[in-house]
C-alpha cells in the first residue's frame, strides 16, 4: 500500500514539476495530465516517446525519473520474483524425491539384477554378483 502511494505521489510530483518546467517548450507538455501521463509512462519504464522533455532542466528531471523509478520499483521486482522461484522450487522439492517413497539408495540395494527382492543376499551387491557368476558357471557346465 505504501509502494503504491509512494508511486501515486511520484506521478503526481513529477508530473506537475515537468509541466513548470516544460510549459514555454513545444514538447508537448500542455496540461499537468499530460506531465503526469510523461510520468507515469517513464516510471513504469515503457518509455513510448510521444512527450519527451526538449529542455536541459527537463531532461535532468527526466534522468532523476527514470533513476528513482528504477531504485524504487525494478529492483524489488527482482527480489520479488527470486522469493517467488525459490518458493516454487521449495513446493516442487517433495515430488521429485518420490512422494513418500523409500530412499533410492535403499530401494535400489534391495532389487537383484533380475529386477527381483534380493532375499538370499540380504541386499549385498558383492554377494548377488557372485550369485549370478555361481549361477552361470553352473549353466554353461551343462
Amino acid at each position: 500500500s505504501s509502494g503504491i502511494n509512494a508511486e501515486y505521489g511520484g506521478v503526481v510530483t513529477f508530473g506537475s514539476i515537468m509541466y513548470y518546467i516544460e510549459e514555454d517548450q513545444e514538447s508537448g507538455f500542455s496540461s499537468i495530465l499530460k506531465a503526469c501521463w510523461w510520468a507515469v509512462v517513464t516510471m513504469s519504464t515503457v518509455g513510448y516517446g510521444d512527450i519527451y522533455p526538449t529542455s536541459v532542466p527537463g531532461k535532468l528531471v527526466g534522468s532523476v525519473v527514470v533513476f528513482l523509478s528504477m531504485v524504487f520499483m525494478a529492483l524489488p521486482m527482482t527480489i520479488i520474483v527470486s522469493k517467488f522461484s525459490r518458493a516454487y522450487e521449495e513446493m516442487k522439492e517433495p515430488s521429485a524425491m518420490g512422494a513418500g517413497l523409500p530412499d533410492a539408495d535403499m530401494h535400489a540395494s534391495q532389487i537383484s539384477i533380475n529386477g527381483k527382492p534380493d532375499v538370499e543376499t540380504g541386499g549385498n551387491k558383492a554377494a548377488a554378483a557372485d550369485c549370478k557368476r555361481n549361477s552361470n558357471n553352473n549353466n554353461t557346465a551343462l
